[in-house]
């Protein structure tokens, strides 16, 4: 049967909804981490805080790039521990987080904050769902992936509403504070009911023998040693590096447009819709033909919201925008996050995964900081996008060849 089967959909849902559930709020509740959520504070930050957008792009830079360091070595503790375990220890971390930022009154402290949230929300709380998805199911991987991942357009346009909302009766401070409550409130109980194990899941969890496309379980030191590697890389970094310029920078794009904050914003909505869409048509692509096959061409097509950035100039062109974002960023994640399980297999697919994760911090940390340099330098919005652009075709290219040379002949190779 034909993996775009809307009854493959509704049989897979209905019997797996408890844990395919779990994974989507574990992706809806990563937006306290995430730069669509944090930027929509950052003229209050820079406000109270006397900080240009540079000031503020380096200091979310450094932040993010610890967080990315760090995330290597937290980031096994899922190929040691169980998965209830490693969650709600995640979840305490994450309702810190937001409460610590709640109190920022420097840069030293906001350094501090933004880490421990780029840390657990983005970070850990993205990499627990990812690995669990891709470890508890091997035939419908894509597809489990794909669905969990809807909790994050769903934040992206339920997350922001909440926010400008609350932003108009209290202080942005106690938008954080109400953030934490609500966290524990939904994700602790949410976490013990919703995290066990159940008929139908065909991967083995942490204890999974699952090895990779040429039959091997291969380390994380044999992963980042093995030429592929490098080529492979730019399919994680492209795609952070490009969306989170755009979230990051999304108030300043919208004042050079001149577009009006809640017009801006209501282009989450369209947003959300398609990537809702683009997610789901993604892990299918990825159960029927494959990751390695699908990921380098969805990346690549990343430049085209990029572009068409450029050309806003009517309130109709601002929804068109975030369509076409939100179809291409909608099908990234569920597109290349099973092509580690498809090459290296699902044994160390914890530390693998963390890897890939710090990379994709690393690169979430290059473009606020580089765009806002470029801003703060005065360059124009041309020399943006060019830059923000490019990226993304240059990855699709070598993703392309990494994913395809020596596909039947590449064997892990003995590292020290």
């Amino acid at each position: 049967m034909s993996a775009f089967s809307l009854h493959n959909n509704i049989r897979f849902i209905t019997s797996q909804w408890r844990f395919l559930l779990f994974g989507l709020l574990l992706a809806f509740f990563s937006s306290p981490g995430q730069t669509f959520f944090i930027s929509l504070f950052s003229a209050q930050i820079r406000g109270e805080l006397n900080l240009s957008h540079g000031d503020f792009g380096m200091i979310y830079a450094v932040g993010t790039l610890c967080s990315a360091a760090t995330i290597i070595f937290l980031g096994r503790s899922v190929d040691i521990f169980r998965l209830k375990s490693v969650a709600l220890a995640v979840i305490i971390g994450l309702a810190f987080a937001t409460s610590f930022f709640s109190i920022v009154s420097s840069a030293v402290m906001l350094g501090f904050g933004i880490y421990f949230l780029r840390l657990t929300g983005q970070g850990m709380m993205s990499h627990l769902y990812a690995t669990a998805m891709s470890r508890r199911y091997v035939a419908e991987r894509g597809r489990a992936v794909a669905i969990a991942a809807q909790g994050h357009p769903l934040s992206e346009v339920l997350m922001p509403a909440f926010a400008l909302l609350l932003l108009a009766v209290m202080d942005w401070r106690h938008i954080w504070q109400v953030t934490t409550i609500l966290l524990l409130v939904v994700m602790i109980p949410a976490t013990l009911m919703l995290s066990g194990r159940q008929d139908g899941q065909d991967g083995a969890g942490v204890d999974s023998l699952a090895a990779g496309r040429d039959g091997n379980h291969w380390t994380t030191r044999q992963v980042i040693f093995q030429w592929r590697f490098l080529l492979l890389a730019g399919l994680v970094l492209a795609p952070s590096f490009t969306s989170t310029g755009l979230f990051f920078h999304q108030i300043y794009f919208a004042d050079l447009k001149n577009i009006p904050l809640p017009l801006w914003a209501s282009g989450y909505t369209v947003y959300a819709a398609l990537s809702i869409f683009g997610s789901l048509i993604g892990g299918a692509m990825v159960d029927r033909f494959s990751a390695t096959a699908i990921a380098p061409v969805i990346v690549a097509l990343l430049a085209w919201p990029v572009f068409l950035l450029g050309q806003i100039s009517s309130p109709m062109m601002v929804w068109v925008y975030f369509a076409v974002f939100g179809l291409i960023q909608g099908g990234v994640y569920p597109v290349v996050t099973p092509i580690w399980a498809e090459l290296y297999g699902t044994r160390h697919l914890g530390g693998i995964k963390a890897v890939m994760h710090a990379l994709m911090v690393f690169a979430s940390a290059l473009s606020p900081a580089g765009i806002g340099i470029m801003i703060d330098a005065g360059y124009g919005l041309n020399a943006i996008l060019i830059v923000m652009g490019t990226v993304p075709i240059i990855a699709g290219m070598m993703g392309f060849a990494g994913c395809r040379i020596g596909r039947h002949k590449i064997t892990p190779e003995t590292t020290p």
